[in-house]
Order: structure tokens, then C-alpha cells, then sequence
């Protein structure tokens, strides 16, 4: 169990190349509310036009983010590896600015897992055989090799956008009347669909710049729901390839938004700090 839920943790982390754009509700008033129609007028602008109106939608979600004080959400997650299969539930709890706290549980309902983010830190406690470890917030930079701050990883939990601001357009046209939108930054390669009425997020995929890590994220969104004036997809597939691959689908059971913290605990001070 314990390698499969550091794979959880690891995926809930990897998240950050894969929930960039979660966020679109902003693509309404990057096209002034026009109808579905005059959406078209992207795809019969001139190239000057059009492009100047699609860096709109995309600035507009780099700089857009939504607002919250604390969130709760319960998760249901199913992975696949090359050599295995397992399902897990996953409790998190978000205190904006100063903790992530995620707490995973398998097979009747046994606690496999459970971890704590705050600004400078990150613990991870196995109540199976009590072990505690106790690790500095670079750990995180050195498991998934992107370099995260606190704030980032709040961000992209909640579905901020991140790695946007310096990422330039290099691609962009209308595919069976769903605009494709590629960027490409310093880290990443980026490649984003949305849907038809341009609200929400229905795929992405990235792929590192760097082609030696051989590492992209493809993901599929769907059964989308208002939440504080954004969409939030309830359901997502991820295919995570690097020197395996990694097959998740997480089902968001539950969640709120400025609600008191559900899913805190305290971690045992014993444990080495690495």
C-alpha cells in the first residue's frame, strides 16, 4: 500500500503540469459574452485579429485566479501502472496560505497516509508503522523536478492557473468548432481544447521542454460544475508517461469552498527531518 499511496501523492503534486488551465470561466469576458456564433469570427478574422484575441483569452486566464479562504474536498482515485492496480480515497483540506493538509485511505478504510504542506516544510506521516519523515518544501522539487512554492501548490490544487505568465502562444485554430490553443513557456509545452461555448477546459496535454525527461501529461476533463464563478471538473483522466507510465481517474465525491477545515490532524513530533 505504501507504494501506491506515495504514487497518490506524487500525482496530487504532478498536478501542477496538468491543472494549468482548469480555471476558464475568464474566456466569457475575454470575447465580450458573444454568442456562439460570433465565437466563429476567431476562426474568419485575420491572422492579426484573431491572434491578438486569443492572447486575450489566454491572459486573461493566467491573471485571473479564484478567490477562497478554505476548501474540503473528498476524492476517489483509481490508478494503474505497469505492474499495478489499486483504488484509494483521499481527504484534503487547503487553509489558504498556510496549509495543504491530505490524508489517504485504502482498502477498508485503512489511513495508509498522511501529509501536511505548509510554507517551508512538508511531512508525511504512515500511521501503519507510525513513521514520521520530515522534509524540507524543496522535496517536492526534487520528486517532481518543477520548481513549486507553497503558493504554486495551493494554485494549482484549487485550479489556479500556474507557469503562464512568460508562456507564449505558438499555435491556435477552431477544431470542429473547439479552439486549440498552444503555448509554450520555459518548462513546458502546453496544448489546450476547450469547449464549444469556450467555458470550459475538455483536454490538455503537456510535454516537457527539456526532451531528455521523456515526460507528458495527458488529461481529459469533464462533468464540469459552477463553482465560485468558475468551472470545476468533477471527473478527470490523467495519463502521466516518463520512464513508465502512470493511469489515474479521480472523481471529486465532495467539496467546499470557505467552509471550516474537515480533514485536519496533528503528526507526531518524532521522525527524521531529511
Amino acid at each position: 500500500m505504501k507504494r501506491g499511496v506515495v504514487y497518490f501523492l506524487s500525482m496530487v503534486l504532478l498536478l501542477a503540469s496538468c491543472t494549468t488551465f482548469r480555471k476558464v470561466q475568464v474566456i466569457k469576458d475575454a470575447l465580450t459574452k458573444k454568442d456562439t456564433a460570433q465565437v466563429q469570427i476567431i476562426a474568419e478574422k485575420t491572422k492579426v485579429d484573431s491572434g491578438a484575441i486569443v492572447k486575450e483569452i489566454v491572459d486573461k486566464i493566467a491573471k485571473t485566479k479564484l478567490s477562497f479562504n478554505t476548501m474540503n474536498a473528498r476524492v476517489k482515485v483509481n490508478y494503474e501502472t505497469v505492474n499495478k492496480a489499486d483504488s484509494y480515497l483521499a481527504n484534503i483540506s487547503i487553509e489558504k496560505g498556510k496549509a495543504i493538509y491530505i490524508t489517504v485511505r485504502g482498502a477498508m478504510g485503512v489511513i495508509g497516509l498522511k501529509a501536511l504542506i505548509t510554507n517551508d516544510s512538508v511531512l508525511l506521516f504512515y500511521p501503519l508503522n507510525k513513521k514520521v519523515e520530515r522534509r524540507p518544501l524543496s522535496y517536492i522539487q526534487e520528486v517532481v523536478k518543477i520548481p513549486f512554492t507553497y503558493t504554486t501548490l495551493e494554485d494549482l490544487i484549487i485550479g489556479n492557473p500556474i507557469f503562464m505568465d512568460n508562456a507564449s502562444i505558438v499555435t491556435y485554430k477552431m477544431n470542429n468548432n473547439k479552439l486549440q490553443v498552444g503555448l509554450v513557456g520555459s518548462l513546458f509545452k502546453n496544448l489546450i481544447s476547450l469547449s464549444e461555448d469556450n467555458v470550459k477546459v475538455l483536454h490538455l496535454k503537456l510535454d516537457d521542454i527539456d526532451i531528455r525527461q521523456h515526460r507528458t501529461c495527458d488529461i481529459t476533463y469533464y462533468d464540469h460544475t459552477a463553482v465560485l464563478q468558475n468551472q470545476f471538473p468533477l471527473n478527470r483522466d490523467i495519463a502521466i508517461a516518463a520512464q513508465s507510465r502512470l493511469e489515474i481517474h479521480m472523481e471529486i465525491k465532495e467539496y467546499t469552498f470557505n467552509e471550516p477545515l474537515k480533514y485536519t490532524f496533528a503528526i507526531p513530533k518524532s521522525g527524521k527531518r531529511r
